[in-house]
């Protein structure tokens, strides 16, 4: 007997009795869907796939915000493989994985695990050639609401992902206090692995284009990344420097913005043909290497590409390693220094949030790492910058881990980067 004593009015459309046939079945939608799987699968003892494979759910997963799966790195335990880390997707058919095209689409081949009210097959085919098992989602609609504690899904995922967590040195935290020490601990372990990483780096190709590099991928938004670390080796700080030299003071921040985008792909005016590039850029990327689909303006890689250039520009006399050694005086004036106002009062390139960004990601770990790493004076300043603008990881690991009396404890980018170390080590990553 399926019973709902408390429910929204659009989970009244699954009421029912014992298990209905495909066309008795009451219409539900399939939002209805995702929302029950993101509060109740890790609640369940376990789901099956058709051929009888057990699969336990540790973390649902958080939701995807982009052209992709429902649901990113999620964390399942699968009988006969053992812990599985990857992407869920929700139908209320399995068919319609096909009808909706994922089987052609290599954004799907992430998918860990393929969730539907009406399944066909134990397992649903990716674009990569694996396959994803297939469980039912009708276990999601037997259970009562008016037996969920409130707090229950914090309780029971916490309890899973600590148990993960404690491996790797992180223990699940008695009060808020210990909780804000865990992640000034994690913050200051992820600050450090950046530092190295940005030392080898340096130590490869030198300081100057390593950190142009961090820089411009910061600029990226998450999806254009990667892009953006390809354009700043296909134009490097060398090159573009050796050719705005010459060029006068107040036509730099032009020259430079039409040299990245001709590198980039992305002018659409034919003076940015990348045979007129001056030496040492190039080859130019294509336009289809970027995300452009659903991408808000103000983090559109031309907008991003913009701020570079003004970046450039402004620190091309000293290059980008000593003037924002001379600017790394206080989180203010290092934000400051790497802020780019729109023209005309517009939209600005890079705002005071993505400014905090580029900072703690990208200078401060490099410089740490070129003052001889330990307790530097590069160390202390990460650790006074002031809380960033939340993403959807922080936040997602934030509800996950932390009971709601201890949530405004996340009060600096130190410890919204130890969300972020945490949710890497559950990654497999760290």
């Amino acid at each position: 007997m399926i019973t709902y004593a408390k429910v929204s009015t659009e989970e009244t459309a699954i009421r029912g009795i014992g298990e209905p046939s495909k066309d008795e079945r009451p219409a539900i939608p399939e939002r209805l869907l995702w929302k029950l799987w993101k509060r109740r699968a890790a609640r369940q003892d376990e789901f099956r796939t058709s051929a009888g494979t057990r699969v336990r759910v540790l973390y649902p997963g958080r939701a995807g915000t982009a052209a992709g799966p429902d649901f990113r790195d999620a964390l399942l335990d699968v009988e006969g493989v053992g812990l599985v880390r990857g992407d869920v997707e929700i139908h209320l058919r399995q068919r319609d994985w096909d009808a909706h095209g994922h089987g052609d689409d290599p954004n799907y081949n992430g998918v860990a695990l393929h969730a539907a009210l009406e399944v066909d097959s134990p397992e649903t085919a990716l674009h990569s050639g694996n396959a994803a098992p297939v469980v039912s989602l009708s276990g999601l609609l037997d259970e009562a609401d008016n037996t969920e504690p409130a707090n229950l899904d914090e309780t029971q995922v916490s309890s899973d992902l600590w148990k993960l967590l404690a491996p790797r040195g992180y223990s699940r935290p008695i009060n808020a206090a210990e909780a804000g020490d865990l992640l000034d601990r994690a913050g200051d372990e992820r600050f450090r692995r950046k530092a190295a990483l940005l030392g080898r780096f340096a130590a490869e190709q030198g300081p100057e284009q390593t950190l142009y590099e961090a820089l411009l991928e910061c600029l990226g938004y998450r999806h254009n990344q990667q892009p953006f670390v390809k354009l700043a080796q296909a134009a490097p700080t060398a090159a573009l420097r050796r050719a705005a030299l010459p060029v006068l003071a107040e036509q730099r921040p032009m020259a430079l913005r039409h040299w990245l985008l001709a590198v980039s792909g992305l002018a659409d005016d034919t003076s940015a043909s990348p045979s007129r590039l001056p030496p040492g850029l190039g080859p130019a990327m294509e336009r289809k290497e970027w995300h452009l689909f659903r991408v808000r303006p103000a983090n559109h890689p031309a907008m991003r590409i913009e701020g570079a250039a003004m970046l450039g520009a402004r620190f091309l006399e000293r290059g980008l390693l000593v003037g924002l050694e001379d600017a790394s005086g206080s989180p203010s004036q290092l934000t400051a220094a790497l802020t780019v106002d729109g023209r005309d009062g517009g939209t600005a390139p890079i705002g005071m949030s993505r400014a905090r960004d580029l900072a703690v990601n990208a200078v401060l770990p490099l410089l740490h790492d070129m003052d001889g790493g330990a307790e530097s004076s590069y160390l202390a300043l990460y650790r006074r910058f002031p809380k960033m603008q939340g993403n959807e990881v922080v936040r997602e690991m934030t509800e996950q881990l932390f009971p709601e009396a201890w949530r405004a404890g996340v009060n600096t980018a130190r410890r919204q980067q130890g969300l972020l170390h945490l949710a890497a080590l559950l990654r497999g990553g760290g």
